[in-house]
């Protein structure tokens, strides 16, 4: 793996590193919870490019709601356009593909996809790849059989673990709760949780104003303030309160 010093991810979000002590631990699980248009996927998705073209660090994102192409044109409207060989983005299709192969012919009737994705990260090289998306956990559950959650979740954040890169699973949240994940189980066996979340402001013309929080970040000290979160040409910036004072 190719590391800066010291053993933490940048998350690229100008001002948001400085609140984290400068990122996200090495070989850590973290959820990126919100409610749909939340910027789950693009945030995600930014964390990684970012890593690959400023850094050199290898990203796989595993996308189980869109098909590559789609994410890919949508990343580039939100000004990610440069061509990396760093950032590996699979989809449905061409992981079903992979997966219906003869390397992994033991997974030829089976139907459980927290299997078939464990499998498929279990073949990886280890060290392969430094960070992982995987987009997303619900997606994931729509396509599995959970009999008993807490016991099947703790080994497939076990695996994740195991490849020592730094993975992002994204979690969808509905409207009016505080629960970052569908079972729950999830937000203790994670290491960290980056809520997004926004608000309608104003009465007559309103708008959304977007935010984002660190809800639990193991062995770090963070700030537990929500923060104002943008997005421009240059990617992701949040705003501070010396900001909000200028």
């Amino acid at each position: 793996m190719v590391y800066t010093g010291s053993r933490r991810i940048k998350t690229f979000v100008k001002g948001l590193d400085e609140q984290i002590e400068s990122g996200i631990p090495v070989g850590t699980v973290n959820l990126i919870s919100g409610t749909p248009g939340s910027m789950k996927s693009s945030l995600a998705y930014s964390i990684l490019y970012h890593n690959a073209v400023k850094i050199g660090l290898n990203g796989l994102y595993i996308s189980m709601e869109q098909d590559v192409r789609s994410l890919t044109e949508q990343m580039k409207r939100l000004g990610m356009k440069e061509k990396t060989d760093k950032l590996l983005v699979e989809d449905y299709t061409s992981l079903d593909k992979k997966l219906r192969s003869k390397k992994f012919q033991k997974l030829k009737f089976e139907h459980d996809w927290i299997s078939r994705i464990k499998t498929y990260i279990e073949s990886l090289e280890k060290q392969s790849f430094d960070l992982m998306v995987l987009d997303s956990l619900d997606a994931l559950y729509a396509l599995t059989d959970l009999e008993n959650p807490r016991t099947e979740l703790y080994h497939f954040f076990k695996t994740l673990r195991e490849t020592e890169a730094t993975s992002f699973l994204i979690s969808e949240m509905t409207q009016n709760t505080d629960k970052f994940s569908k079972y729950g189980v999830e937000e203790f066996l994670c290491d960290g949780i980056i809520h997004l979340d926004f608000k309608r402001t104003g009465t007559i013309l309103s708008r959304l104003e977007r935010f984002i929080g660190i809800v639990k970040l193991r062995n770090t000290a963070y700030s537990t303030q929500y923060f104002p979160l943008q997005h421009g040409p240059d990617g992701f910036t949040i705003l501070t309160r010396e900001d909000l004072e200028l």
